[in-house]
Formats: structure tokens, sequence, C-alpha cells
């Protein structure tokens, strides 16, 4: 076994900085403990994972992809529903991506994803809310001096055509991108530990930890630090929580 790794999911300025166009309440205090925590301890940790939400503009989750019969785009945070798209009260703005909508509800329906949620245009590869936010940034500078290892980096979203909240497959994980993670799954599980912590609880991190969980046959320790992740504005922080402690993980705290 390979000791004790770190899995940092999305910390992005988009989601961390409170400038960001989708901050993640509480996101830049996590990041904070989070970046100390690694200052603290960052020796003992035989890895560090860092995963980044990667999108194009014209998402299927973001607002441009979409059109109503007046010709508007939804505005963040819409949920459109499978009514919603039969009923062509949302639809693509380009016609050829009409089939790919089409396909992407069928996936959701099959995980049971009762809409799809457009989100702000967020993590646009090469922008600012792409980047690490700071002081993680510094942290993880500090880590690679003291230990010679490299952080690791996962990049994920970046088919236009699906959500992925996982970092390890995507809501539709029939696309060769999105299709569950084998190569990363298995270089998680040769670690003693594995201990996530990231943005946002009641998405990603949640549904990176699950589907990770589901998959892990042995007596691995998975954790979850829980001060160094916040739940989505009007997501229930506790619900996710319970999901995880079902799922076997177990909670820690950086600070």
């Amino acid at each position: 076994m390979l000791g004790d790794a770190l899995v940092i999911v999305d910390p992005q300025n988009d989601f961390c900085d409170e400038k960001g166009s989708l901050y993640v309440k509480g996101a830049s205090a996590d990041i904070a403990r989070l970046s100390a925590y690694i200052e603290k301890t960052g020796e003992s940790l035989a890895g560090i994972f860092v995963s980044l939400d990667s999108h194009d503009s014209a998402a299927i989750f973001h607002p441009t992809f979409w059109v109503n019969e007046v010709g508007r785009h939804p505005e963040p945070f819409t949920p459109i529903s499978r009514a919603d798209l039969n009923s062509a009260k949302w639809k693509a703005v380009s016609t050829a991506n009409q089939p790919f909508a089409e396909r992407t509800f069928n996936a959701m329906e099959s995980k049971k994803f009762p809409f799809l949620m457009v989100w702000p245009e967020h993590c646009v590869v090469s922008t600012w809310g792409h980047q690490i936010a700071s002081p993680l940034r510094d942290a993880l500078r500090g880590w690679r001096e003291k230990t010679g290892s490299a952080v690791r980096y996962v990049f994920k979203g970046e088919n236009p055509y699906t959500d992925q909240f996982s970092i390890f497959e995507g809501v539709d994980d029939a696309y060769p991108e999105t299709a569950f993670n084998e190569n990363l799954f298995s270089r998680f599980a040769k670690f003693d530990q594995v201990t996530f912590a990231g943005e946002a609880l009641s998405h990603c991190v949640r549904e990176s930890i699950l589907s990770y969980t589901l998959r892990l046959n042995a007596k691995q320790p998975v954790f979850l630090l829980t001060d160094c992740t916040s739940p989505v504005a009007g997501f229930d922080a506790d619900e996710s929580l319970a999901l995880l402690s079902e799922a076997g993980v177990s909670f820690a705290k950086a600070g």
C-alpha cells in the first residue's frame, strides 16, 4: 500500500472565491482550513489529487445552450424537466444539439436525476474561474517542495453534452470520456486511506465519494473533511452527509 491520499474536489475560483460565478457559501473558509491542513500535515500524505471542473461556455448545463419560444435563454438555476423538453418550453439553440439533449435526459432518467439544472456559466477552461483558489495554490506548492512529489490533476466535465458531478463518471457515462474512470479508481484503491475535501458537498463531492465507495470492495478507510466542504445554497448538507455515512464514509475535521 502507498500511504494516505488526499483528494480535493474542484477547489476553483468560480466555486471558492466570493467573486466566483457559482460561489458556494462557506467555500472560501473551507479552502483556508484545507490549506492550513496541508501545510501542517502534508508531509504525511503520500499523494494529493485535485479535480478541476472544466467546461465550455456552450455546455448543456449553461444558459447559452437553451432557448425558449421567444428566443430567450434560461436564467441560471432554472431546472429543465423532461416535460419542458418534450413541450419545447426549452430547446437547444442549435437544432444539431437537440438529439444530444434527448440523450442527456434519457441518461438522467436512468440515474433518477429529476431535472437538468441550468447553472451559471462556470469553470470555463482558461478563465480565472477555472483556476485553483488561493491560498490552496500556495499550500500545494509547499507540499511539492517538501515531498518532491507532483500534485496529480483530474479534469472532468469536458464533454459539453452531459453534466458530470463525480470525478469518476458523467451523468451519461456512455461517452468514452465520461465512462467510469477505472484507472483513477485503481490508483486511489492502492492507498491505505483516502480523504476527500472540496466543493460542493451537495454535488461533486458527494457524487465522487459515492461513485468511489460503490466500486470499493476492499476495506479501505474513506474519510471526508467536513469542515473543508460546503453545499450549494438551497441544498441540504445533512442529506448528503447521511448518504455518505450510509456508504461507509467516516467524518473528520481539518481543524
